[in-house]
């Protein structure tokens, strides 16, 4: 264990790492998702390159020297480009509590920015998930509402909105 693990873009040729990241996420802790591993486990694997690939949506890898530990995402919104939505944003258990959050929100919030038509970023979460909460709210992210929502498991538990807005 690295004592600063190390945060990058995946590049297309890495869609191996981030498919086997992503699906020990949906794994690990389902609950926090809103997709599942039976949806994206099938998917091609031309799928998980061409994610990557994308130039309105970054995913980043986290890495502990040449092991992957985490993965965050955000991507342009495709119907409003002025906003910029996180997503995807899962670190190993033995690795949580240790403030590598701080380079995932970084990473993200600084290439939304770099987007120049994102004036915005959004994220939501599961009513329950504290620790997201706790990091939205670190991070500057304001609530925003909530809504009840019918999650992939079954569970009808309200979504909690936030944004932060960028400066100019």
């Amino acid at each position: 264990m690295q004592a600063n693990p190390s945060i990058r873009l995946f590049t297309p040729d890495e869609w191996p790492l981030y498919k086997t990241v992503r699906l020990k996420a949906l794994q690990s802790d389902p609950k926090v998702f809103g997709s599942s591993y039976a949806r994206e486990e099938p998917r091609p694997d031309a799928e998980w390159r061409q994610a990557l690939e994308r130039k309105d949506m970054a995913v980043f890898g986290i890495f502990d020297g040449e092991q992957v530990i985490g993965m965050t995402g955000v991507v342009i919104d495709k119907d409003d480009p002025t906003i910029a939505k996180l997503w995807g944003s899962w670190l190993a258990p033995e690795w949580r509590g240790k403030g590598v959050s701080e380079d995932m929100y970084r990473a993200r919030i600084d290439w939304a920015r770099e987007h120049e038509t994102a004036k915005k970023i959004v994220v939501a979460h599961r009513a329950s998930n504290i620790a997201s909460k706790k990091a939205n709210h670190k991070h500057g992210f304001v609530m925003t509402g909530s809504a009840p929502h019918l999650w992939h498991d079954g569970v009808t538990e309200d979504e909690v909105f936030y944004e932060l807005v960028l400066e100019d």
